[in-house]
């Protein structure tokens, strides 16, 4: 849809600003970005009405982006996106797929090793030349390694009935350890989906160390993909993967909310903070520097100026319309 083809390129013209330190631009662009994901009537059949006039007309977009869409309409491309892509020619989306990998650290692993994929990047991984830039190290070489492996998983999906009892079990272990203060599941588990892709599992704790050791130990794990201070992934002998995030206490309620889903309820979120001058992520919701809402999942929604949105119905449907007051 043409929708979504503009929604990522201005989502990567978004990254390239980002990588040059860009105030206020990206965000201008992310936002453009998700208003074309939410917007139901194609653009193309908007500017046949209306012209560059009713693309304006929309809630985001501004003149200098709507004359971006004008051109793509009218050409298939748009000129100033092409000039970025052969200024830093990477493959933006394959890069950030991978857990860690954000537009900065692109742009760094480009200007000194030319990394300009996700197979150079694994060469230069397991060649140890990451680990000699300054600010990386062998930790976080080792940490792409083992998610560059993550992403190369194949994984179905498997039955909630099925699924459920045995995360569940897993959330009781966790708890067994006194120093745990808190502990979820997330993703399609948390939503209640029919179907299952993985386990994700959010705690809170006093030493994550040990939250991390219990469960990379536990008895379903028959191989260990990851293991860190604070996250660890592994696959059981259901043939399921499991993931668990230890998250601080400051940051638990956003965590939880990010990790839940769905993409699209997230989107749809994170249009709403972008309208309100505020930025959403997985650490919080913020005013710029300051962080308005992050410990607890229900303020997060308070603090949008909407309702709690109950999990199992984040499916990314009929509440979005609820959360963008496009059902009154």
């Amino acid at each position: 849809m043409i929708n979504q083809e503009l929604a990522n390129i201005f989502y990567e013209i978004g990254y390239f600003l980002e990588m040059e330190d860009a105030a206020f631009r990206p965000q201008a662009y992310e936002k453009a970005a998700i208003v074309l994901e939410n917007t139901q009537q194609s653009v193309r059949d908007i500017y046949n009405e209306g012209g560059i006039k009713a693309l304006v007309a929309m809630p985001g977009i501004g003149e200098s982006i709507a004359r971006k869409i004008e051109e793509y309409l009218k050409i298939g491309k748009i000129q100033y996106y092409e000039r970025w892509k052969r200024k830093v020619p990477v493959d933006i989306e394959g890069l950030m797929a991978i857990e860690g990998i954000g537009p900065k650290t692109i742009k760094v692993l480009y200007d000194k090793l030319n990394i300009t994929n996700r197979k150079e990047l694994e060469g230069a991984a397991r060649q140890r030349k990451i680990s000699r830039l300054f600010g990386f190290g062998g930790k976080k070489e080792q940490n792409i390694l083992q998610n560059i492996v993550l992403l190369k998983v194949k994984r179905e999906r498997f039955p909630f009935e099925k699924i459920f009892p045995m995360a569940r079990d897993i959330k009781t272990k966790l708890y067994s350890l006194k120093e745990v203060e808190k502990v979820d599941l997330a993703g399609s588990l948390r939503r209640r989906e029919e179907t299952v892709g993985d386990i994700d599992i959010l705690a809170n704790t006093r030493c994550p160390e040990k939250a991390v050791a219990l469960f990379v130990n536990l008895p379903e794990v028959v191989k260990i993909w990851g293991q860190g201070k604070t996250k660890a992934s592994v696959r059981l002998k259901q043939g399921i993967d499991a993931d668990l995030r230890v998250v601080p206490a400051i940051s638990y309620g956003a965590a939880l909310q990010y990790f839940t889903g769905s993409k699209e309820h997230n989107v749809a979120l994170r249009r709403i903070a972008i309208e309100k001058g505020m930025k959403l992520n997985e650490y919080g919701l913020f005013k710029g520097k300051k962080r308005v809402a992050g410990q607890k999942e229900k303020d997060i929604y308070a603090a949008l100026g909407v309702k709690w949105i109950p999990p199992e119905l984040r499916k990314g449907k009929k509440e979005i319309k609820y959360l963008t007051g496009k059902n009154k």
